[in-house]
């Protein structure tokens, strides 16, 4: 599980359950760009991910979006994710809602299977193997 520096509070956090083969993220607040980007790098290094674990991202508590398109068409491009792993995003405001539906659309392309619901227990459900 990754550690915030003392004092510091992160807009987007993950932990990784090994045993379960699950990566949940957790995006809350006023979450920038570079945020993202380094929660994407610091989860792409730890030691404990592989590619082939399932994702879980809950948005349900993101109060603005600071991320433009440009960084989501980025990101679907360039995926850590193995091709075919199942990854849920739980999105309940419209805004939130539609920019994951834009990254999981612009993902399809590298091979990603991502869905996003605006409930977490229909995407817990989707995930379970």
């Amino acid at each position: 599980m990754e550690e915030a520096p003392a004092g510091a509070v992160l807009p987007a956090s993950y932990t990784i359950d090994t045993d379960r083969t699950l990566v949940v993220t957790r995006i809350w607040g006023a979450a920038t760009e570079d945020e993202i980007f380094d929660h994407g790098q610091r989860l792409r290094n730890d030691p404990q991910f592989q590619p082939d674990f399932r994702q879980l991202v809950d948005m349900s508590e993101l109060t603005e979006i600071r991320v433009g398109s440009g960084v989501i068409r980025d990101a679907s491009r360039n995926q850590f994710f193995s091709p075919g792993v199942r990854r849920a995003v739980v999105a309940n405001s419209d805004a939130s809602f539609g920019m994951a539906r834009m990254y999981a659309i612009a993902s399809e392309n590298a091979g990603q299977t991502i869905e996003v619901f605006r409930d977490i227990n229909p995407a817990k459900a989707w995930l379970e193997p």
